[in-house]
């Protein structure tokens, strides 16, 4: 397996009913069955809960393969930047994010009616430049719970709509073959290719910085214009994987 740059500090993260294995193949992020009833995560990340380093522009590659196909897969999974939303214990502003994105149902993140903003994505969220509002678990909990009422919601959903820039696309294919993936995230817009085919273009980019993270768990998340915000953990009926054999990231590139 090759994650690159070398002197980034690689972190293996696991909670709950979850594992990371490395064998002669690549590197399994895997959650094993559950009832759903706690969260489970696997993920990898260089940032290690803030340290967050990447601007544009940069390059990222990544090979990888789920261990199912996309109709069996639970939960939510991916690879690529982010600002990490909401830390334990702090809010952390309006989401940004450059990655290749999984949700199965009954997630739903769409800001557009017509997107089923579920399935197989090429995703990019752009915020304005974000701040940091260290606040207690507990009421990070409790504001969760209360963004979840309908109409604080919407009203919540509204209000990112005139902040934020989103585009995302479906992507069919095969997720139990690899395939290497590529994003290029210039300062003024992001192209992703599958197999060194363009599946996707958008005319804005996040201004960072971000942090690399690949994961798989068993939440779901709904972020509808038309029914508000909502999330929850979902059972996993048998183990299921996200492996990477390379992850290769290149500023400048």
């Amino acid at each position: 397996m090759r994650f690159l740059p070398s002197d980034r500090p690689w972190v293996w993260m696991t909670m709950g009913a979850a594992e990371i294995i490395e064998d002669a193949e690549a590197l399994w992020l895997r959650l094993r069955p559950g009832s759903g009833e706690r969260y489970a995560n696997a993920q990898l990340d260089d940032y290690g809960g803030s340290r967050f380093v990447w601007k544009p522009p940069v390059r990222l590659q990544v090979e990888a393969r789920f261990s199912h196909p996309i109709e069996a897969l639970v939960g939510t999974a991916g690879f690529g930047f982010w600002n990490a939303g909401a830390a334990p214990g702090a809010i952390m502003g309006l989401p940004s994010a450059v990655w290749f994105f999984f949700a199965s149902p009954p997630s739903r993140i769409a800001l557009d009616p017509s997107d089923p903003g579920r399935g197989w994505l090429a995703m990019v969220w752009r915020s304005p430049k974000g701040w940091r509002v260290p606040i207690p678990a507990a009421a990070a909990r409790a504001l969760q719970r209360l963004l979840e009422h309908p109409w604080l919601g919407r009203m919540a959903i509204a209000v990112g709509q005139q902040w934020m820039a989103v585009s995302q696309r479906s992507i069919p294919l095969d997720l139990t073959q690899w395939h290497r993936y590529s994003i290029q995230w210039h300062q003024k817009k992001v192209t992703f290719e599958v197999d060194g085919k363009e599946i996707h273009r958008t005319p804005f980019a996040p201004a960072g910085p971000l942090g690399f993270v690949a994961w798989i768990d068993n939440q779901f998340l709904v972020v509808d214009p038309s029914t508000g915000l909502s999330g929850g953990l979902l059972p996993v009926p048998a183990a299921q994987a996200l492996a990477l054999r390379q992850v290769e990231i290149e500023a400048g590139g």
